[in-house]
């Protein structure tokens, strides 16, 4: 029987979708739906709004931006307040337009493009609904999109770094990381940040590889994009440095090995390169350390509270006598080093790849490129861990291993290639067994994969997390409260961070002492304090440690009802949920005021009479 030009087409289309490109296409879209219904699954089940400061910082800073206010704060520190009136030029606080002078400008500039793009009814918080809808259609999806750029960057760069099945491996591997899915849900900027990491990386690798081929491959041309390359990549470190001031501390390993990529006809290609890398990172820079100088006299604003002794956002009138003394800060940096190498590393991304990374070390891969990038990366986690460890970060104790989910952890960012030389080295030491079957080399693949998802997996399983991350939020809650207050008056709290995101009200970081707060109401605010709200952040604390010797012990007799004669709001009830929270007003606002209950994101069953 002839083959007419139908068979031919028909075996040609058969072909394309067993080998050609329809094979292809059909694998990176069951690719990109899994990674979509993943998404969807792990919100649905993980996702209960906001619940780090420093995200609600970030986005309320972005919502003003997009406002046209400019780079105004609605969290007014009592430090950053001291900073203006000492150092400014004009020694005004500034309390109603008061200047951010902590976070870098990259992160909420880039969610203030976003906002901009959505309609203002967007930002109007509805009492029906559990959360925020900025959070839930603009902050989450853009950092799960950051997310699956870098996991395909990663995916690219491992099948060049080794092979096809490492690539693949590994990138399956931290698709299903719990840590940088919960990053990615957080708000925190993250997965941003990753983002313009590995991209600066990836651009100093390829010219590496370009510049000094292996001896069986021959060397590309244009020598003036390899220098482009180097250019790129220390513009980029210096956005990662506008998105977190820390990621400095990469500079010196990213630094030597720009010096090491640019290495050729005598050392002053050496020093050229490094020399280069420097200008071009201060160049990116400097514009905004310029900007904080003149506003506050202070390159980093008030930042250098996290370096310093004894010195929180907390304090109106901070004492500096010991607070950049060798002692206490080496002690600091002997106990949080001890504790990154001891818990943070070994738990970064909750994965058992972290323990091939290091035994790998004992192996030197064929490609010399590989094995550079290897000291980088080696490189860049002690040089975080040191900075982390000058750093006072906080974390949440209540969470367990997600205690380490902070927008000051940088060691996840090193996750995606530990994650791909642990793989490349799981397989060296698979390929190394002769197994009978090849159903078992895949059974024992498929064990891998699963035993450094198990963090995952479990976190999908039941019982779910509550609605609310409460305590100590609820935006219900806080929204309903800040209902009561206009929009220009300023009040106070223990979590100013939640008040100005979702109830978008000024809100002052309470004060170290109900002194200092009386100060701020009588002398900095210009209409005074119109209500305190407190919290389980502080009432929950422990008796002895946290209320009575911690850091607000100044307010022990307040939250006990023994209020100062001069305290400025002496009207206060027992506020929602069940008299958690006590907030203090200049009068009742809340007479005659439902409070009702938050939304359940459960859907309930409708009624039905009964026979």
């Amino acid at each position: 029987m002839p083959i007419t030009a139908d068979d031919v087409k028909v075996q040609k289309a058969v072909w394309q979708l067993e080998l050609g490109r329809g094979k292809i296409w059909i694998q990176w879209g069951a690719a990109i739906l899994l990674a979509v219904a993943l998404s969807l699954v792990y919100i649905a089940n993980q996702f209960r709004g906001m619940e780090r400061a420093e995200a609600m910082d970030m986005a309320q800073l972005a919502r003003n931006i997009a406002r046209g206010q400019g780079y105004t704060t609605y969290v007014i520190r009592p430090l950053s307040l001291w900073q203006l009136q000492e150092h400014s030029r004009d020694h005004q606080p500034r309390l109603m337009n008061h200047p951010d002078l902590v976070n870098p400008p990259l992160y909420p500039l880039v969610l203030a493009a976003l906002f901009k793009l959505v309609p203002a009814s967007v930002f109007d918080y509805s009492m029906n609904e559990p959360i925020f809808k900025p959070e839930r259609w603009i902050i989450v999806p853009f950092n799960q999109l950051c997310l699956f750029l870098s996991l395909l960057l990663v995916y690219f760069w491992a099948r060049q770094l080794f092979d096809q099945r490492v690539a693949v491996t590994a990138a399956f591997a931290l698709l299903f990381s719990d840590t940088l899915w919960f990053f990615s849900i957080s708000g925190l900027p993250t997965s941003f940040l990753m983002l313009l990491f590995l991209l600066s990386l990836f651009c100093l690798w390829l010219a590496d590889r370009r510049w000094h081929p292996e001896p069986t491959e021959t060397a590309p041309g244009h020598g003036w994009l390899n220098w482009l390359l180097v250019l790129a990549s220390a513009g980029l470190l210096g956005l990662c440095f506008l998105t977190r001031y820390s990621m400095a501390f990469l500079l010196l390993p990213m630094g030597v090995y720009a010096g090491c990529v640019c290495r050729g006809r005598g050392p002053w290609r050496v020093v050229a390169g490094v020399v280069l890398y420097v200008l071009v990172f201060g160049a990116v820079i400097t514009p905004w350390l310029v900007r904080n100088l003149s506003l506050c006299g202070a390159p980093l604003g008030i930042v250098y509270s996290e370096f310093a002794h004894g010195i929180t956002y907390a304090q109106l009138k901070p004492d500096f006598e010991r607070a950049f003394e060798i002692g206490p800060m080496g002690t600091r940096l002997l106990n949080q080093s001890r504790f990154y190498l001891l818990d943070a590393f070994k738990d970064m991304g909750a994965s058992f790849l972290v323990f091939f990374f290091v035994v790998s070390l004992m192996y030197g891969f064929k490609r010399s490129e590989t094995m550079r990038l290897r000291r980088v990366v080696w490189g860049g986690l002690l040089c975080v861990i040191f900075g982390m460890s000058c750093i006072l970060i906080p974390y949440d104790e209540t969470e367990g291993p997600r205690r380490f989910v902070t927008g000051g952890n940088l060691l996840v960012l090193f996750l995606p290639l530990v994650t791909v030389y642990g793989t490349a080295f799981f397989y060296l030491l698979l390929d190394r067994i002769a197994f009978p079957a090849r159903l078992l080399r895949l059974g024992v693949i498929g064990l891998f994969l699963g035993v450094n998802a198990a963090a995952l997996i479990y976190s999908l399983l039941p019982p779910r997390r509550g609605a609310y991350p409460y305590p100590p939020y609820c935006a219900y809650y806080t929204k309903l409260a800040a209902n009561w207050f206009e929009s220009d008056e300023v009040g106070a709290s223990d979590l100013p961070w939640s008040i100005a995101w979702v109830g978008d009200r000024r809100t002052v970081w309470l004060p170290k002492t109900a002194d200092d707060l009386v100060m701020i109401h009588d002398h900095i605010a210009p209409k005074g304090l119109s209500f305190i709200l407190l919290t389980p952040r502080l009432l929950n604390g422990r008796f002895q440690s946290d209320l009575t010797k911690g850091e607000y012990k100044a307010w022990f007799a307040v939250i006990s009802g023994r209020l100062p004669a001069n305290f400025p709001l002496k009207i206060a009830t027992l506020y929602a949920p069940a008299g958690e929270q006590i907030l203090y007003a200049d009068r009742a606002r809340w007479a005659d005021k439902k409070i009702g209950e938050p939304p359940s994101r459960e859907k309930k069953p409708k009624k039905t009479d009964e026979k």
